[in-house]
């Protein structure tokens, strides 16, 4: 699995009603990553637009926009390229709608930059006129707050996958999922169960093995099955295949 983000907004009592709500879909969504099941979050990302059309709640639209994220990346993992334009031009409107609301606050920022780094995915011809603007967004955001953890994050991803000649290091993006994961240990997120908990540490995984170091790849595929025993996917494929080697 690959990309996806999500966060996790506890706002003052007067939101205590639509909160329970998100948190609601929020857990759904988590169900559906351990169980390996993402196809499921096309409903519940329909279910999450008819309510925002209806109530216009900014705590709602946050938790779309991190669930559109997530949703985009896996349809690219699979190769599924006309589905994730479809899901990514209603995402980038309602993006667009977020980063408004939260007058381009850090995480809002990062996540504008994804969704543009997923245009240019799709869509490579684009990477001359968008990818200065996301690597724009993006380190904006990681210089405003470096103690964000879908700031360091998303420069993770840049510097992981872009070219060594154009300025990318597997190194320095391993150091940026480092501290993404630091950053969730003791966050709320890893508390109430959030898949977004457990992709950041699998991206981290991902890149120690490409990078060399299998063992500490191997510690962590242990300790998402610890903190998740529910994952059988990651025990039947990504441990298994690293304890066997």
């Amino acid at each position: 699995m690959k990309g996806a983000l999500l966060i996790v907004l506890f706002f003052a009592l007067a939101f205590f009603a639509n909160g329970q709500v998100c948190v609601d879909y929020n857990k759904r969504l988590y169900q559906s990553y351990v169980q390996d099941e993402m196809p499921l979050w096309k409903g519940i990302i329909s279910e999450m637009t008819l309510e925002y059309d209806t109530n216009h709640d900014r705590a709602l639209l946050y938790d779309l926009c991190f669930a559109y994220y997530g949703y985009i990346g896996y349809l690219i993992s699979q190769e599924n390229e006309k589905a994730a334009k479809n899901e990514l031009d209603d995402a980038m409107k309602k993006t667009e709608e977020l980063n408004k609301a939260f007058n381009g606050r850090h995480d809002v920022l990062a996540l504008h930059g994804a969704m543009l780094g997923y245009r240019i995915i799709l869509s490579k011809f684009t990477s001359i006129s968008l990818g200065p603007r996301a690597k724009k967004y993006i380190h904006t955001a990681y210089e405003s707050s470096d103690n964000c953890f879908n700031c360091n994050m998303e420069m993770g991803n840049m510097m992981f996958y872009t070219p060594k000649f154009l300025g990318g290091s597997k190194t320095v993006a391993v150091q940026h999922y480092e501290k993404a994961v630091k950053i969730l240990e003791t966050s709320q997120l890893k508390a109430d169960h959030n898949w977004i908990y457990m992709n950041t540490v699998l991206l981290l995984a991902n890149a120690y093995k490409e990078t060399g170091r299998q063992e500490p790849a191997c510690s962590l595929y242990s300790q998402l099955l610890q903190y998740e025993p529910a994952a059988d996917w990651i025990r039947n494929d990504l441990y298994s295949k690293c304890i066997s080697k």
